[in-house]
């Protein structure tokens, strides 16, 4: 192998193995349908799904990693040790700004934004492949952040009571209408998601002291209407993949769609 091979790794295109890992199920892998290929998939993992050869830099991988990834983890590791059992939710202060970094991520490492910014910026046709995905994912998160382009959500999340889990497609994020809000839903495992209402819910959500209230979700029905916003977003995408620790469901999701 030569040494320029030897800088390069196997990246994650656009769902980080931070996440996708969280949807293993006790076999230590997880169910996956191919949205190109319309198949389920058997004991896929975290490590192996998403990935291509030297998509990203080392540099891009180590800033997504320290910027994005970490404290997203470092978030959700604390908030799940004590703060899922109850109704509502103590956070830290970073907590808003940390997820919606995520989200940017999210946003600006998918196919879609790619094609938006090759399209609008000339310049990143001289670019290598690697080059031009290191760039538009850096900007893309910046130009998010700059402009707050979530500004206008506050960051709460749904807690699952049912035994149907969610389940998790590449992209991640996808509008779910709660209550007639819209809702901008992230699953983070198989029981939970990070859920984005609009400011206009807030007296829903934010507490006099600080806190924020969750939302418990007891009806399966609700539960598969929200898998089937997933699943139905990331079919329009017409590419990756929805991973789920439960086959079941994703067998009723395929059967939906075909």
């Amino acid at each position: 192998m030569d040494s320029e091979k030897e800088s390069m790794i196997n990246s994650h295109i656009q769902m980080p193995k931070l996440l996708l890992k969280r949807f293993h199920n006790k076999h230590n892998h997880f169910y996956y349908y191919d949205i190109e290929k319309q198949f389920i998939g058997e004991k896929g993992t975290a490590k192996s799904i998403n990935t291509e050869y030297g998509y990203y830099s080392i540099d891009m991988e180590h800033y997504l990693r320290d910027n994005i990834e970490a404290p997203f983890g470092e978030v959700i590791s604390f908030l799940e040790k004590d703060s899922f059992k109850s109704e509502t939710l103590c956070v830290p202060s970073d907590f808003q700004i940390t997820i919606k970094n995520f989200l940017y991520a999210l946003i600006a490492r998918g196919p879609k934004f790619e094609n938006q910014m090759n399209e609008a910026e000339e310049l990143l046709q001289y670019l290598t492949p690697q080059e031009q995905h290191d760039v538009v994912a850096y900007k893309g998160i910046n130009i998010a952040k700059k402009y707050d382009l979530l500004s206008d959500f506050i960051v709460t999340f749904m807690i699952n009571e049912t035994d149907i889990p969610f389940v998790l497609s590449m992209d991640g994020l996808y509008g779910y209408s709660f209550n007639n809000y819209l809702v901008i839903n992230l699953p983070i495992s198989p029981k939970s998601t990070v859920s984005l209402f609009h400011k206009s819910y807030s007296n829903r959500i934010e507490q006099k002291d600080g806190s924020l209230s969750m939302f418990q979700i007891n009806k399966e029905e609700d539960i598969m209407i929200m898998n089937q916003s997933s699943f139905l977003a990331q079919i329009r995408r017409n590419w990756g993949y929805v991973v789920c620790p439960e086959k079941k469901e994703l067998e009723r999701l395929k059967r939906m769609y075909e």
